[in-house]
């Protein structure tokens, strides 16, 4: 038998990193062994060096998954070997040759076909964790980033319920995309203590020494993979033996591309092909549920299994100093205000956010003599005039602040504070800054369609059409002016109960993606 395994050398050059490599691969498989044949993949001499252990590991899985030809067995095989999880294209070529070879014959095949999937993965000498008998929780983005948009939002209070209540396993992706690892001790605070531990070096040093490899069992995904993640995953989906269930935000890139950078397509492209190949997408609202819904009609002509679309609304859960009347979070802030009314606008300045829009109705009530501030709270943006349009109007004097990186406490207190908010979303998944406003009795004007619509709908919110200008200066106008329809709305938005929690809202997507995923393999 003839085999591209290369003996580890004995140099003093490279023998040592050799040796190490060797049995970092030696103990991956043996792990697949495990697995895979039982006590039939015990190495019947225990005093075999590590290059004639891995040829023995090889022979013993590369027989067994010529003769059974189970794609599990198979994607398992292949992702020890490289240290990486393959993509389709890895996985068809390996049926493809599955089929063709002999037990022999396919072992020089798969040895030469890792090494392209290994270039993706961890380091070399990389230990393995096999994971069958939890779930695998994605918080890639979570975790190495200090972001705390809507999505991350949704994870920094989900996650560390679920890891209370349940055993779960929670990753990341080597630095390559390649693979699953495990976190490191500042990802992990970012996760499960963000409201304390937020400030940590993002910064990612040194190989991933610990890969995670979900096999048999669900995969969860509380956030949109980039297109190099999703390529192993639409893999893991379809020959891993695995579900994948995941949180759908909304098809923004898919519905209203404009709305968004103009490189995004590959990554949502990809994030597609995940979602089709996915078990259950639970969506934030009912709008979100509905655009899933027609993507997965669109899917029955390819004759794919069809996800479950769930509609599973964010809660929304007041912390316990939001009515905290001696709270003084934004000092800042309140110094600025000096008694004028304060309207907030809370969100990423991008297009879809809409914030030049409200940039130019408050001009032109600043220049009829209308006196109020205006405060945007939230993170960073993209392809907008919005930083430029502020210092123009703050050059004029106009009464503008502007805070890109706040912590929920302050943000909650801004609202508080606020005679209104004001959200004009071209496209939204859910709103929740409309929702947190009501739940602090802060009335809204905001968009009149899609998910903002639906929240607004028991009372508290002055609807426009975002694109309408005139409508939305007069509404700001209105609510700054018109004591009736204020108080009005005011009256309203106190008297929203919102009873859910993000307790309760954890409790149930866990329900929802878990345990409806089933047991095992679809």
């Amino acid at each position: 038998m003839t085999t591209t395994a290369v003996r580890p050398s004995s140099s003093a050059s490279g023998g040592a990193a050799s040796r190490a490599i060797t049995h970092a691969q030696r103990n991956r498989l043996a792990t697949v062994a495990n697995a895979i044949l039982g006590d039939d993949g015990t190495v019947p001499d225990r005093s075999l060096d590590d290059y004639d252990a891995i040829l023995w590991y090889l022979g013993k899985l590369c027989d067994r998954v010529v003769l059974e030809r189970r794609d599990d067995e198979l994607w398992l095989l292949f992702t020890s070997l490289a240290g990486a999880m393959p993509g389709e294209s890895d996985m068809e070529k390996g049926i493809d040759a599955r089929s063709r070879f002999t037990g022999s014959e396919f072992m020089d095949w798969i040895i030469a076909a890792s090494s392209a999937p290994a270039v993706w993965g961890g380091g070399a000498d990389s230990a393995m964790e096999l994971v069958s008998d939890r779930p695998v929780v994605d918080v890639n983005a979570c975790a190495r980033s200090d972001r705390h948009t809507g999505i991350q939002r949704v994870e920094r209070e989900t996650i560390p319920r679920w890891n209370a209540a349940h055993d779960i396993v929670v990753v990341a992706w080597t630095h390559r995309d390649g693979a699953y690892r495990s976190l490191k001790e500042k990802e992990r605070a970012r996760v499960f203590d963000w409201h304390t531990a937020h400030t940590v070096d993002s910064a990612i040093s040194g190989e991933e020494t610990h890969l995670v490899v979900p096999w048999r069992t669900r995969v969860v995904l509380p956030e949109v993979p980039s297109a190099r993640q999703s390529t192993r995953l639409r893999a893991l989906a379809r020959f891993s033996g695995s579900d994948i269930v995941l949180i759908g935000y909304d098809l923004i890139p898919l519905t209203s591309p404009e709305y968004l950078p103009k490189d995004s397509g590959p990554d949502f492209l990809g994030y597609l092909g995940v979602v089709k190949r996915s078990a259950v997408i639970a969506s934030i609202s009912e709008s979100a549920a509905e655009e899933f819904r027609g993507l997965v009609d669109a899917m029955l002509p390819q004759q794919l299994p069809a996800p479950k679309v769930v509609s599973h609304p964010l809660p929304v859960d007041i912390p316990s100093n939001a009515w905290d009347e001696t709270l003084v979070a934004n000092k800042d802030l309140a110094d600025a205000q000096q008694g004028l009314p304060v309207i907030v606008c809370v969100g990423s300045h991008e297009p879809r956010k809409n914030h030049l829009a409200v940039l130019h109705a408050a001009e032109r009530l600043w220049r009829d003599g209308v006196n109020f501030e205006l405060w945007f709270m939230g993170g960073g943006g993209w392809g907008t005039y919005f930083d430029v349009r502020v210092k123009q109007l703050k050059r004029r004097g106009r009464r503008l602040v502007v805070r890109k990186a706040v912590s929920d406490r302050v943000l909650w207190d801004a609202i508080r504070r606020a005679r209104f908010t004001v959200f004009p979303s071209l496209h939204e998944g859910f709103g929740l800054p409309v929702a947190e406003s009501l739940s602090v009795g802060t009335p809204v004007i905001t968009t009149n369609y899609g998910s903002t619509a639906e929240i607004a709908e028991a009372g508290g919110c002055m609807l426009v059409d975002p694109r309408d200008d005139a409508q939305l200066e007069a509404a700001m106008r209105s609510l700054l002016y018109d004591e009736s329809v204020f108080q009005q709305l005011r009256e309203q938005a106190i008297s929203r109960i919102f009873t859910r929690t993000w307790d309760d809202y954890a409790v149930e997507l866990w329900d929802v993606l878990v345990n409806s995923a089933g047991e095992g393999a679809r």
